[in-house]
């Protein structure tokens, strides 16, 4: 059986095939390089993940239904940091007592869309101002933050060892324009005040914070730079009999792209058409095109499994993936890449109607009109029209497939310019003629 999943807007009919392209990305030992890709130029642009603690959203709300993109903050849960609600109100910043954290709620990521990281997961969903660590005022137009947040890192290479705890307070967002959030150690001491001002990221998605050096880190290409992420992060895995949130080397997509994923034996050779079903989580693609191994090297990849990625008006690229390999040395991802440029069905008739051809043209008699559809067209009128826009002839057909030629007798007209005017599945077109 297929699976087919794809978020598209309209009816797919025309594909054009590029050649397919052998790629590759290097993430380094241990995954510690995020690779933005570039399905169109191929571009690379590779940044360190293990530098970063926490990611704020510079996008602007754009409500009522984009405020979430505004408010987003994520942990960097790939690379082991955990985070904490203590129910603990700000105000109480000074007293903050931690005693039993282990057992406080612990938030994650989610993998399926940019706009919900770990620290707005309990949200109210039944109310639009709650974002999880604030709520929106309407009076002042800021997010304001309430509880205090506790962030356990790993600083050690040795499991073993105690995570270094860190308070947070997430004050607010000061009229969509300026994050305001403060960090310490649980006792006070290693105090900072952040400011993020969302006009110094522009065209980005997140700017970060690393905790330890207390630096904020513009590290993201350009938004409309890239198309996947190549990347590691928390996701729910099933490893021997057991589902936990585990880390994951995968590939999320850029939030202005929609994917698809294919499942069938012919995943090397299918080609998108139009039986093409919606989906638009970014982790469509996600990590488990490969089989989970414990085993340093080659890792099993799944033959069965192929993505398509859309990226333009037109521009949608199919991913495969040929080979994963990970050891102590080396990590890397090799694929193949096949370009394809799919037309909607009123995109195709608009194309098919700039090849009409009026003849003869200067005409005297009868003229032809000539169409060729590709594929069948519900309805097509075409009208004889004077300079005055009176219809001096017309015809209409159904459901007309392949090539068709229209006689229009032109005897009876008085000399001058006239219209051929066509329309054809709401598609129109005009030609003008001399009659003589």
């Amino acid at each position: 059986m297929k699976k087919i999943y794809l978020l598209l807007t309209a009816v797919l009919l025309k594909t054009a095939l590029m050649a397919q392209v052998a790629d590759s990305v290097t993430m380094l030992p241990g995954t510690v390089l995020d690779v933005y890709y570039n399905f169109t130029t191929g571009t690379k642009d590779t940044v360190r993940n293990n530098n970063w603690h926490l990611a704020f959203a510079v996008r602007k709300a754009q409500p009522p239904y984009k405020t979430m993109q505004a408010a987003t903050i994520r942990i960097n849960d790939g690379r082991s940091v955990e985070l904490y609600k203590s129910g603990t109100s700000i105000e109480n910043w000074s007293s903050f007592d931690t005693s039993g954290w282990n057992a406080w709620p612990q938030f994650y990521n989610s993998d399926s869309t940019w706009d919900i990281g770990a620290f707005n997961q309990d949200r109210n969903m039944a109310n639009p101002f709650d974002y999880g660590w604030g709520q929106y005022n309407m009076t002042t137009r800021d997010v304001d933050g309430n509880d205090i947040w506790l962030m356990a890192l790993v600083t050690s290479p040795n499991p073993n060892d105690p995570k270094m705890l860190k308070k947070l307070a997430i004050h607010k967002i000061v009229y969509d324009t300026m994050w305001s959030f403060s960090i310490s150690n649980l006792d006070g001491t290693d105090s900072v005040g952040y400011s993020i001002r969302k006009s110094d990221y522009n065209n980005k998605l997140f700017a970060y914070v690393n905790v330890l050096n207390h630096q904020v880190i513009d590290r993201e290409p350009a938004i409309n730079s890239w198309d996947i992420l190549f990347t590691r992060y928390k996701s729910l895995v099933t490893l021997f009999g057991q589902t936990l949130m585990y880390p994951v080397m995968g590939v999320l997509h850029n939030p202005n792209a929609i994917s698809a994923k294919y499942v069938g034996a012919d995943a090397q050779t299918f080609v998108p058409d139009t039986n093409l079903i919606p989906h638009d989580n970014i982790n469509t693609i996600g990590w488990d095109w490969k089989e989970v191994t414990t085993t340093p090297g080659a890792w099993p990849i799944i033959d069965s499994l192929a993505y398509v990625v859309k990226n333009g008006e037109n521009n949608y690229h199919k991913i495969v993936f040929t080979e994963y390999f990970a050891n102590s040395t080396q990590q890397f991802i090799k694929f193949n890449k096949t370009f394809y440029s799919i037309l909607t069905s009123s995109e195709r008739v608009v194309k098919e109607l700039e090849n009409v051809k009026v003849y003869p043209n200067p005409a005297s008699g009868l003229v032809n009109v000539d169409f060729n559809f590709e594929n069948a067209v519900s309805l097509l009128s075409i009208e004889i029209i004077d300079l005055t826009g009176r219809t001096v002839s017309t015809q209409k057909f159904n459901n007309v497939n392949g090539s068709l030629n229209c006689e229009f007798n032109l005897s009876g007209l008085n000399q001058g310019i006239y219209f051929v005017s066509f329309e054809a599945d709401g598609a129109k077109g005009t030609r003008k003629i001399i009659v003589n």
